[in-house]
């Protein structure tokens, strides 16, 4: 325990956000204006709770988003160091969102569910089109006028629904049979081949928190329960926030009941609103000053909420801290689209330069990802077909000012993706002819790659176009659409086409399209599965492609244009809240109009869940407005594309006014100056895995394709095959304590649990087995090798997976251990060993063997040893990389030294993607096994001259330089 750090939270934090930081009542309530410093009182809240003897472990926060996670988690590693604490105690806690918590106690609980693959949003409708057949989805066609799609997106949507309620099938087979076959269908589906989507996750926990004695013990060890944006939380959600709170946890909930914008989706706004009559000694405190927007913003965007929701809202009175110029406030209403878009690209334009003081008194000029540009809807088609954000990216690009669609935007716009959707549907109906393939080059692609091998691309589409359209009785061929892609950048000459970062991140963005095809299908070795992907790709285009679970790294510095919904907890400098007009801003009201049965969540659409209202409208507006810190603009127009009515102001927008206000669009901003344009600097720690780490020291331009551009590495055959092996051994350890199992349990146990989704069982795997039933032969055979040679691990021996976060120089290192613990007769723990279990073989001299990679595995262990240390507190005895195929454990140095040297080489890597390093590093060897070898240049680069070279890593084979500096 350290000394009474509330001293230090109130010379830190303004009195509210250190009264709510230090209220130890068990349930507490603290409503947080928008930029009222929510994450900083979070942060000094945790610090408190740890300096005071709160065993870390037990402390749990919930954020809406990874994004937001890494905000809180970079402030609480702040703190921590603030008030004489470790920041490496982050690592005992979780920070994280919900349904990322629940996989986490899935996994703990069972370690099956650690090879279940996470279905998002885009899989989720992959697995329905993969699987349409068998999941009794053809007969509810109707209820869309049989509309494919439509009938997709409907059935998502129950599902979602079902689980965040926590409706039972067999409630709904009582009053829709049809709807319950198909939801039963996707169930058994979803089990039988290991998938699991964000709100099962949540639905699970919640469910087996009432029997399950593993889940139960793992949510009684939380004892402090911080839940961040509790105003957006769901049905799920709140039920399980509820649970931990029964088991024995004190909750504190912060959120603004003013910024719930997710009713559509599930998320009660009573929620928040009834905190204090579920809990009547609950404590209250309101941050009300808003150090992120100017005076007039504050007021004016308050002023809206008071008047649309008056009684409908916790009171409150923000107040603004900064008021500084230049700034401006303005409402513009213009007679046609082309002249409000024309205006926006104009002033944005204008305003690029600007001197702007950012809070800590440092100045810069304006840069393109200063300016956001938010709508309701970007996606939605004009009455003219073309969606509604076309006018100002096109404004924005005649003037050459680059831009992103974050949220809605045709994955196919530009023209390189669109080019490559249409080779791929150029495979739709046949083999391509000789002409079509040459047009198709000619047309769609030369321009991009001016240096293409015709003969070599006509190559490509002639193997292709074979094997897809391979006939039914042939013997099967498994394709995978990234080889596809992997093949025609080669013939392209990729390299040699000196594409801009942006058309590398376009191809990422095809990439990841694939990824998620190849992640829910077995293979597309048929011309009706290719098909589907055509389709899904077509929908995509129409629909935008939900990129909000990206982890690429790099960000463009380009105007943003995009939803409100996706640039939540987010701030800009200058925001454009545009398309302002009635029928739009606000959006018309809607019912419940989902398939779940309405009489069974009738409580929850009862308070405002799934339904579109005014005050729901009035709050994603308020959210908009809030975004901006300097400069804000609120315009509409009268005459819409392709409309044949005019348009009278919108009442949002009329209803706006504040003495600074201006509805003069030809007023600019007092005080405007220039100075050199200079991005803002993410002040925030990169979140990173040793993963991640690897493939910067192995070879940076592998890391740029992965995580700058986010390129997809094809999937091998045998994809999953280490972590189903590595999952049998850690049921072994789950079952048994105290004694080994014997050969024929171990092989049973990793029979049980074997699953592949790449490869398909022998339909005769008795008389006739295949590559499924040899490699779980395999994995059988090497679980009873292990159980064998090994025996002694299970003697008061228990091994565990622990996951861990540690803090580097610039960076945040997360990662799981294992952990093989030995105890006392009376529980105690006597002494921890890290053992990296690998699906690999030495062979008879292991140490000379060259497809083992001695830095990265050794530098893996040596992480893991410093983790044990100084973030779970056991101090490990030895550090060991075990080969499972022919079970060889070698011992890996994890001296201070040799830890000190691992972690110098992770904080070099981590200056090297901070300062945009990528280096092309080829060695021959390396080169041949590198996913991206048909797209790499391979030529040699040296890294900047200010990069100083990082010390040599120690290795059971001695001292060795990291890859990609020898």
């Amino acid at each position: 325990m350290v000394p009474d750090i509330s001293p230090i939270l109130r010379r830190e934090l303004r009195s509210p956000q250190a009264d709510a930081a230090l209220d130890d009542r068990r349930e507490v309530l603290c409503i947080a204006c928008a930029g009222s410093g929510k994450s900083q009182t979070l942060a000094y809240r945790v610090a408190r709770l740890v300096a005071s003897g709160v065993d870390p472990e037990s402390i749990v926060v919930f954020t809406f988003t990874e994004k937001a996670a890494e905000s809180i988690k970079n402030r609480t590693a702040q703190v921590l160091v603030t008030t004489g604490q470790s920041a490496n105690l982050l690592g005992k806690m979780f920070i994280g969102t919900i349904h990322g918590f629940c996989q986490n106690v899935l996994g703990d609980a069972d370690a099956r569910y650690r090879q279940y693959d996470v279905l998002d949003g885009n899989r989720f409708k992959l697995f329905l089109i993969s699987r349409y057949p068998r999941l009794a989805i053809g007969p509810l066609r109707r209820r869309n006028n049989d509309r494919y799609f439509d009938t997709l997106k409907s059935i998502q949507y129950a599902w979602n629904v079902l689980r965040d309620e926590g409706v039972t099938i067999e409630q709904v087979a009582q009053l829709d049979p049809e709807l319950a076959e198909s939801l039963s269908a996707i169930e058994q589906e979803m089990e039988r081949d290991q998938f699991i989507d964000f709100a099962s996750m949540i639905r699970l926990v919640v469910d087996k928190a009432r029997n399950d004695a593993r889940v139960i013990a793992r949510l009684t060890r939380i004892r402090h329960l911080l839940v961040d944006e509790y105003q957006d939380v769901s049905g799920s959600q709140e039920d399980l926030i509820a649970t931990i709170h029964r088991l024995g946890s004190s909750i504190f909930v912060v959120g603004d009941d003013d910024q719930s914008i997710y009713g559509w989706r599930g998320a009660i706004v009573q929620n928040i609103l009834e905190f204090e009559t579920r809990y009547p000694n609950a404590g209250r405190h309101t941050l009300d000053e808003n150090f992120r927007s100017t005076r007039a913003i504050v007021e004016t965007s308050d002023a809206f909420a008071r008047a649309e929701l008056g009684a409908s809202r916790l009171d409150k009175a923000p107040r603004h801290v900064h008021d500084l110029l230049p700034r401006q406030v303005g409402v513009m209403f213009f007679d046609q689209r082309g002249q409000e878009a024309d205006w926006v690209a104009d002033r944005i334009h204008r305003l690029m330069g600007t001197t702007f003081a950012e809070r800590d008194g440092t100045q810069r000029g304006l840069t393109p990802a200063d300016f956001a540009i938010l709508m309701r809807s970007t996606k939605t088609a004009e009455q003219s077909g073309v969606p509604r954000h076309v006018a100002f990216s096109e404004a924005l690009a005649t003037r050459g000012i680059k831009y992103t669609l974050s949220a809605g935007g045709n994955a196919f716009e530009r023209p390189i993706p669109r080019g490559l959707r249409e080779l791929f549907r150029s495979f739709e109906n046949g083999n391509p002819t000789r002409a079509e393939a040459i047009e198709l080059l000619r047309v769609h692609l030369i321009g991009s790659f001016p240096y293409a091998n015709e003969a070599r691309f006509l190559e490509v589409i002639t193997r292709w176009g074979r094997d897809i359209h391979r006939p039914h009785d042939a013997v099967r061929v498994r394709l995978y659409p990234q080889k596809l892609l992997l093949d025609v950048l080669e013939a392209l000459d990729l390299p040699a086409a000196n594409l801009s970062a942006e058309d590398l991140r376009d191809i990422g963005l095809f990439s990841r399209i694939l990824q998620d095809v190849e992640g829910v299908f077995l293979s597309v070795d048929s011309a009706d599965r290719f098909r589907s992907i055509v389709r899904f790709m077509e929908n995509v285009a129409e629909d935008g492609y939900d990129t909000s679970t990206d982890d690429v790294v790099a960000k463009p510095d380009a105007v943003t244009i995009s939803t409100v919904h996706q640039v939540k907890g987010l701030e800009f400098p200058v925001v454009f809240v545009v398309d302002v007009v009635p029928g739009r801003f606000p959006g018309k009201r809607s019912s419940y109009d989902g398939w779940i049965p309405e009489e069974l969540i009738g409580n929850s659409v009862g308070r405002g869940a799934y339904i579109g209202t005014s005050e729901a409208e009035a709050r994603l507006f308020y959210t908009a407005m809030t975004r901006a810190e300097r400069f804000l603009y609120v315009t509409g127009c009268e005459s819409l594309p392709g409309g044949k009515r005019r348009n009278r102001q919108s009442v949002f927008a009329a209803r706006l006014g504040h003495d600074e206000l201006t509805r003069d669009s030809a007023l600019e901003p007092e005080a405007l100056t220039q100075s050199p344009p200079r991005a803002r600097v993410d002040s925030s720690m990169l979140p990173t895995s040793y993963s991640d780490v690897k493939y910067y020291l192995r070879c940076p331009a592998d890391y740029r394709f992965r995580k700058g551009y986010g390129f997809s590495p094809p999937v091998p055959e045998l994809f999953g095959y280490g972590r189903v092996v590595h999952v049998a051994i850690e049921k072994l350890h789950e079952i048994y304590f105290g004694h080994a199992p014997t050969r024929e349990e171990a092989a049973e146990i990793a029979a049980a649990n074997f699953h592949l989704k790449h490869i398909a069982p022998s339909r005769d795997p008795d008389t006739r087995p295949g590559a499924y039933e040899n490699a779980k032969s395999r994995a059988q055979e090497i679980a009873a090798e292990y159980v064998d040679s090994y025996a002694n691990d299970f003697s008061h021996r228990r091994q565990v997976e622990v996951r861990f976060e540690l803090t580097a120089q610039g960076c945040l290192i997360t990662g799981a251990i294992d952990l093989l613990m030995r105890y006392s007769d009376h529980g105690q723990i006597l002494e921890a060993q890290v053992i990296d279990f690998k699906t690999m073989e030495g062979g008879e001299d292991v140490l000379a063997n060259r497809d083992l990679e001695w830095t990265e595995m050794a530098l893996q262990v040596q992480l893991y040893a410093k983790a044990a240390r100084e973030v779970l507190g056991e101090d490990a005895a030895t550090g060991s990389i075990h080969l499972l195929k022919d079970n060889q454990r070698v011992e890996v140095p994890i001296d201070e030294h040799s830890v000190d040297n691992a972690i110098a080489n992770v904080e070099w890597a981590v200056a090297g993607i901070l300062a945009n390093d990528f280096p092309m590093r080829p060695e021959r060897r390396k080169c041949e096994e590198c996913d991206f070898k048909q797209i790499c240049a391979r030529r040699p680069q040296d890294f900047r001259p200010d990069m100083v070279l990082p010390p040599s890593i120690s290795t059971p084979a001695g001292q060795m330089a990291a890859q990609s500096l020898r």
